[in-house]
């Protein structure tokens, strides 16, 4: 039975944070303070930055600079009752990625750690002459929904 129950939890915690990540792109921010225990912590490790209380939480995405769009590429339950998401924002001409993980105290979140990275082009030193079986590729134009099958 007990497995049952991590199954739902499970279950639920990946639902809550696509739905997380959905008020965020549309810009609900009562909608996501809701999701967010009121003590919940958000760190951003790549920029040594941390918000302390939902309230900011939900106030430094509101005052980010309009003009992005996010997408869900993946969101997982972990192991540890953590879930891991994957999103992709672009904003302007600029493409970045948020390695977010998740945690939880019932159906409220409790913390989020975030690794942003930025798409940028590789060094001149990485190409197919120097590694052999490497490739460039292209990425996708626009920002489509996540797979069929996904809340």
């Amino acid at each position: 039975m007990a497995d049952d129950h991590n199954a739902d939890h499970d279950r639920a915690a990946v639902v809550a944070v696509h739905t997380f990540w959905a008020r965020i792109e549309a810009r609900d921010w009562a909608g996501v303070r809701r999701l967010l225990a009121d003590a919940a912590t958000l760190t951003w490790h790549a920029s040594n930055e941390r918000f302390l209380d939902a309230d900011a939480i939900v106030r430094v995405n509101a005052i980010y600079p309009e003009g992005w769009q996010v997408r869900v590429v993946d969101v997982v339950a972990r192991h540890d009752g953590r879930v891991h998401s994957i999103v992709e924002v672009r904003h302007g001409d600029a493409r970045h990625f948020a390695n977010s993980l998740f945690r939880f105290d019932g159906a409220r979140v409790t913390q989020i750690d975030e690794y942003w990275s930025s798409v940028d082009a590789p060094p001149p030193w990485r190409n197919a002459r120097a590694i052999g079986a490497y490739e460039r590729f292209v990425p996708p134009p626009d920002l489509s929904p996540a797979p069929k099958g996904l809340p």
